[in-house]
């Protein structure tokens, strides 16, 4: 299938941002961003979000960006329609303008401006005026007709507060510059009287007259100012996520808050808003985990009606639950990610009362396909249009899809001719056929879905074979059976326990009259070995039947058939539904193995307490066919249930070595510990799960524990020897103090008590230092001691750390000695 450029073929508008994320149109009118890789962490990657001219902007922001080009998408009021038009093509077009305009500068003052954002509409007509804001620095000049005008400045630099700054001015018949305070601007943000929640996420915005916005999104936990003006028809809009302070990806906060203000037309001198959590809506989210503990963020963004809105999320327990507390009576949108981000639930708009209603399960497995929210495969231009992306669902039907996965498709007629036929396509693309007859005849469509990615172990292989009889319809869907199997008795990570458990299985056809399809199932049987061997199942009437799990099995597949009266089939499995009693151990099929581990260079892992933080790791995979891919991630504590996990955000590279060998490297990047792991227990031994894939599709090997790594907090060591000069024979003493790094909330560095370090000498014109004596610290990591002065030289501490902190040593401190 052709694409128009910046459309994904989910039926999103989606467009790439310049620091590796992506934003997307979600409902034709929300901003999803995909946070990009250079500003991957909470906290960290930040968006100015605009939409004017009928199309939304997104630019990334913060001094460390090296592309800060804005992704460019258009807003319909219909959806999407899979065409750009002609302002997305050609981006932001400034207005025509009369015949006399007069340059205006824009400036932000009283601040050290390295990124910002102008916007300028005319507050008569509303009419927006498009400002090129991209050259670095605190100006910008725009081209305005005589006029009163309401202007826009959005200040957001990496790691700093964001700042939504308002001026009203007047163009006359002369050249103006207009100032921005920045000091002027006044905290705005949504609390509440839970002393323990803290902002983890927030997004603040202005909504126009006409549709139009400005705002800011992904500004994580920094604060946020606007500059409180009164403006009739517009509104600034605040939506703010709260959690338990010190809460991380790898320990979330057990409750949520998800709060949304609006202040319309004046926003006051001191624009927080407080609201009681006895008069928000409360109710209970469960996260069931796909087959292992992982990651994931609950995002959100109110729907207001209008073109405004950027999704931000929080991390939610996985294998648990979390209290949401919610701004009743507020529409929301709503994502779940999981991972690295590229598996996702796209859930039910939510509007909740006030009072407590009742709980939702989320990711129950099987994750299995689901008909999305818009058309799947259709006819098209006398052609088929194939898509099937949704592969990735949940039993409560929320569509969802995973980005590391590869599709194939291969559709054939009766007439003997295959009219298409790709593999390797990941879930945003699918793939349009050559002509096809306009008289009926009868098709089949194959398609089989793999992945094996770190943060599932269900669903690593799901196999659809649809036959189906029809004639070309323009623009209708193809009359393909869905069907749906949920299996009860699973616990929170996707497991089943020895003994019976049931599993109900339904159908139906699309673009069909009900009842003329009589869509029924056929079939179900399951496999605890990968399909190699299969037990069928008694189906009872109603779609249902009692599967006794073995005490020996890992996983269950299962496999479902159905029919309808169309001349319609299915016969679909699901590889690793759900797991059984028994944990996985380490697998070996064919003759794939892995050797070479290397984990940062054969080095521990020293983390800061700064984010951005890296390492590399690879691995040499062989196999008599070659090595079609690989991949590996660190855990700490068990394999089922870990406490943490680091993963690389991309796919790791297998770089072909020759025939049989392949050197597969992970990169972990942008790591931020207070973040990402968000605890100091976490330091210590890691371990090293490894896997790789044959070329001929035939073998792999899994080694979940294939080594072990130490993670470690970084240290610091300060040495200082005094008096200096000092007399020979007399008392030098040494200061000093040995530091770590905090994971946790306070983040910095602190001292570490009770920590046997060396003191060293080395005399002057010599080459190796000594050890003097071994000097504990106090209950603040300081140290003293002294010695007695007898040459010239340099003194030191040295610390050879311990297993949970690297060693670190001093600054050498030149002492003469007279």
């Amino acid at each position: 299938m052709s694409t128009a450029p910046g459309v994904a073929h989910r039926g999103v508008p989606s467009a790439a941002l310049g620091d590796g994320g992506r934003v997307e149109l979600v409902g034709g009118r929300q901003v999803h961003v995909t946070a990009g890789l250079k500003g991957a962490g909470a906290g960290a990657g930040r968006y100015a979000v605009a939409a004017v001219n009928g199309m939304v902007s997104v630019r990334p922001a913060g001094a460390h960006m090296a592309d800060r080009t804005a992704a460019k998408l258009p807003l319909t009021t219909a959806g999407f329609d899979g065409t750009l038009t002609p302002a997305a093509r050609g981006g932001l077009t400034t207005m025509s303008t009369t015949a006399s305009t007069y340059s205006v500068k824009l400036s932000i003052t009283h601040a050290n401006v390295t990124t910002k954002q102008f916007y300028v509409w005319n507050r008569t007509t509303w009419t927006a005026y498009a400002v090129d804001s991209s050259a670095y620095g605190a100006t910008a000049t725009v081209k305005l007709p005589p006029g009163d005008y309401f202007a826009v400045a959005l200040h957001m630099d990496w790691r700093q507060p964001s700042y939504l700054l308002t001026r009203t001015f007047t163009v006359g018949s002369a050249a103006t510059t207009v100032a921005f305070d920045q000091s002027a601007a006044k905290q705005a943000g949504i609390r509440t009287d839970d002393t323990t929640a803290t902002r983890q996420s927030s997004a603040v915005w202005l909504s126009v007259p006409g549709g139009d916005l400005a705002g800011f999104a992904g500004s994580g936990a920094d604060m946020v100012y606007v500059t409180p003006f009164s403006m009739r028809g517009v509104s600034l809009r605040i939506h703010e996520v709260l959690g338990k302070k010190g809460a991380s990806a790898s320990v979330p906060s057990p409750y949520r808050y998800d709060l949304t203000h609006s202040f319309t037309t004046t926003v006051p001198a001191s624009p927080v808003m407080t609201v009681p959590t006895s008069a928000l809506a409360k109710t209970v989210t469960q996260v069931r985990a796909p087959g292992t503990r992982t990651t994931a963020i609950l995002q959100t963004v109110p729907d207001f009606g209008e073109w405004t809105g950027v999704f931000v999320g929080s991390s939610v327990p996985v294998g648990g639950s979390v209290t949401e507390y919610v701004t009743p009576g507020v529409t929301s949108m709503r994502l779940l990610n999981y991972g690295t981000g590229e598996q996702d639930l796209i859930l039910p708009d939510r509007t909740l009362p006030a009072g407590t209603s009742a709980r939702e399960v989320l990711g129950a497995a099987p994750l299995q396909p689901v008909r999305g929210p818009w058309p799947g495969s259709q006819w098209y231009r006398g052609k088929v249009s194939l898509y099937e992306g949704h592969t990735f669902s949940d039993t409560a039907g929320h569509t969802g899809h995973d980005s590391r996965a590869k599709y194939s498709y291969k559709l054939t007629g009766s007439d003997g001719l295959t009219y298409a036929q790709a593999s390797g396509l990941d879930s945003s693309h699918g793939l349009t056929s050559s002509t096809v007859p306009t008289s009926p005849q009868t098709y089949t469509l194959d398609q089989t879905v793999h992945r094996r990615v770190p943060y599932s172990r269900l669903s690593t292989d799901v196999r659809s074979k649809w036959t189906f009889r029809a004639g070309y319809a323009e623009g209708k869907e193809l009359p393909l059976i869905d069907t749906e199997v949920r299996v009860s008795g699973l616990d929170a990570m996707g497991r089943a326990a020895t003994g019976p458990v049931r599993v109900d299985a339904s159908a139906t056809t699309r673009n069909a009259d009900t009842a003329q399809a009589n869509t029924k199932i056929t079939g179900l049987a399951y496999s605890t070995n990968d399909g190699a061997t299969w037990t069928d199942l008694p189906v009872t009437a109603d779609g249902s039947a009692t599967l006794d799990v073995p005490a020996t099995g890992s996983f269950v597949t299962l496999r479902v058939t159905a029919a309808d009266d169309l001349g319609g089939s299915l016969s679909r499995t699901i590889e690793r539904a759900f797991a059984g009693p028994v944990p996985q151990g380490n697998e070996t099929a064919g003759a794939t193995r892995i050797s070479n581990i290397v984990v940062n260079g054969g080095k521990p892992v020293e983390l800061s307490d700064q984010p951005l933080q890296e390492f590399k790791a690879k691995f040499t995979a062989t196999d008599p066919s070659g090595i079609a891919s690989g991949d590996m991630y660190l855990y700490q504590g068990s394999y089922d249930t870990p406490n943490a996990v680091l993963y690389s955000p991309w796919r790791a590279t297998c770089t072909k070595v020759n025939a049989t060998t392949s050197t597969c490297q992970a990169q972990f990047a942008y790591i931020h510990p207070r973040w990402t792991l968000g605890r100091n227990s976490f330091a210590g031994t890691w371990k090293v799960a490894a896997w790789a894939e044959s070329a001929a599709g035939t073998g792999h090997i899994d080694l979940h524990a294939a080594k072990t790594q130490s993670v470690l907090r970084d240290a610091t060591l300060k040495a200082d020897a005094s008096p200096e000069p000092v007399t020979k024979g007399r008392t030098l003493t040494v200061t000093g103090k040995l530091s770590r790094a905090d994971w946790e909330t306070l983040g910095g560095y602190h001292g570490y008590a009770g920590q046997r370090v060396q003191l060293q000498f080395r005399k002057a014109g010599a080459s190796k230092y000594t050890t003097v004596k071994t000097v504990s610290t106090n209950s603040y990591g300081n140290l003293k001691t002294t010695v007695t002065a007898s040459a010239d030289g340099y003194w030191r501490y040295t610390f050879a750390g311990t297993s949970t902190t690297a060693p670190a040593t001093a600054g050498c401190d030149f002492v003469d000695v007279r």
